[in-house]
């Protein structure tokens, strides 16, 4: 299959405010919940089998449509709610390795920064909107013991997070990362380059990485490991009750974000369902505003099984 160079008619502007200010001023900040997830249930769309909904940029069409309509549906809330919203482009696992396997433009990684920062520049959003760029494990992300160790990560990431760094991206988001090796490597990485980062681990039912670290010590090692330490950390593809039962107030200092699943299952029983998984929202909303509450997680978004309901219900509890 070909593909169609981004046209890049002019650079969007950077929003001046930094990462830091928008967190230190804001109580509540909306994070996106789930886009390829949403995609994938779509007839219309085909997702790239390594790549996922990231080659859409290159083709315009119903498929490319219904990526953009989701974003601007993100937007649309925030707007209505006058709140912050962090979006991410889709270069996930976009690793070199990956980009050369399948025979894209070995720009996508670029490509898809651009076309997020464009189609917000054109949304005009009447609200602060932070486009970041993601990073995710070498391999499986619910799967710990495929992780690689340190050295090892640092050389599989190294290309990805380099380009990244020179885009229009306001932070990276290094994101589902199930052990600490490779998140410490991932966050060493992105001190070298300047950019605001974000460290987001996948957490089981314990609370823990899925590595068995707990979140704190997970938090408190990068934070030693790095000369410059992340702008703060996340957690995504678990589910908020699962911090709630495990810590105490206090404890999860360092954790200002959540992008949570739609279903308290353990991920590990979710990953590769054949249909959306998602408790009713009223009871997932109550556990997001209570772990807002009681631990002052400031950015509030969905993962696998969240849609624009979701994000709705956070921007007005």
């Amino acid at each position: 299959m070909g593909y169609l160079p981004t046209l890049r008619i002019h650079s969007p502007p950077i929003d001046p405010i930094p990462l830091m200010q928008l967190f230190d001023k804001h109580t509540k900040i909306l994070v996106e919940c789930a886009i390829a997830e949403r995609l994938r249930r779509l007839p219309e769309v085909e997702l790239h089998p390594t790549l996922f909904n990231t080659p859409l940029i290159y083709t315009p069409g119903p498929a490319l449509e219904a990526m953009s309509t989701i974003y601007r549906e993100y937007i649309a809330i925030a707007e209505g709610a006058r709140l912050p919203l962090l979006l991410t482009a889709p270069t996930w696992r976009l690793d070199a390795h990956r980009v050369r396997e399948a025979e894209v433009p070995l720009t996508i990684n670029s490509d898809a920064v651009h076309f997020l920062k464009t189609l917000v520049t054109n949304a005009t959003p009447s609200v602060p909107v932070k486009v970041g760029a993601l990073i995710g494990p070498q391999n499986d992300c619910y799967r710990p013991d495929l992780a690689p160790a340190l050295t090892v990560a640092k050389e599989h990431h190294r290309d990805q997070i380099a380009e990244l760094a020179k885009t229009e991206a306001d932070f990276l988001l290094a994101q589902t990362l199930p052990a600490l090796p490779e998140a410490t490597a991932i966050a060493q990485l992105i001190v070298e380059t300047g950019k605001p980062s974000l460290i987001s681990f996948c957490t089981g039912p314990d609370g823990h990485v899925l590595d068995g670290t707990p979140l704190p010590e997970a938090m408190a090692t990068i934070d030693e490991a790095t000369s410059s330490p992340p702008l703060g950390y996340f957690v995504n593809c678990t589910h908020p009750q699962f911090l709630l039962d495990h810590y105490q107030p206090g404890e999860l200092r360092r954790l200002i974000g959540i992008q949570a699943n739609g279903s308290a299952k353990d991920v590990r029983r979710l990953d590769g369902s054949s249909q959306t998984e998602a408790d009713p929202l009223a009871h997932w909303t109550h556990a997001m505003l209570s772990l807002h509450n009681q631990h002052k997680v400031t950015a509030l978004g969905g993962c696998c099984g969240t849609t624009s309901e979701h994000l709705s219900a956070l921007a007005k509890g």
